[in-house]
């Protein structure tokens, strides 16, 4: 098990992901999960390594849970806005909630195309 920091981890496992060695990248993806199960960052990558070996259930489970994780951190980011005086949710003074409404948005993407028809590839 490595001891770099997380961030530096997840950078590896795109580099591995870019270069097609999808087990190494998933390899990565899931070490860090172990320590850190809610990883947002490892989750996504781990969909789009499982997509990347066809593994679409395993990817759709890896999305969901992205997914869930990233709309109650956009909640939390809300809540924490509205209390310091802003709008909430794409308030355009405010950029704290701008990676989470992102996440939300890609995540949901992704869940699209591996829920999408097989006749569809």
């Amino acid at each position: 098990m490595s001891t770099m920091p997380t961030e530096e981890r997840i950078g590896q496992a795109w580099a591995l992901h870019r270069q097609k060695d999808y087990k190494a990248a998933l390899d990565i993806y899931e070490e860090i999960l172990r320590k850190t199960p809610n990883n947002i960052d490892a989750l996504y990558g781990k969909g789009l390594s499982l997509v990347s070996t066809g593994d679409k259930p395993g990817a759709a489970e890896a999305f969901t849970k992205a997914l869930d994780l990233a709309k109650a951190s956009l909640q939390a980011v809300d809540v924490t806005s509205v209390v310091d005086g802003h709008h909430g949710s794409n308030d355009l003074d405010t950029y704290e909630d701008d990676r989470y409404l992102m996440l939300v948005r890609m995540i949901n993407q992704r869940l699209d195309e591996v829920k999408a028809p097989a006749e569809a590839e």
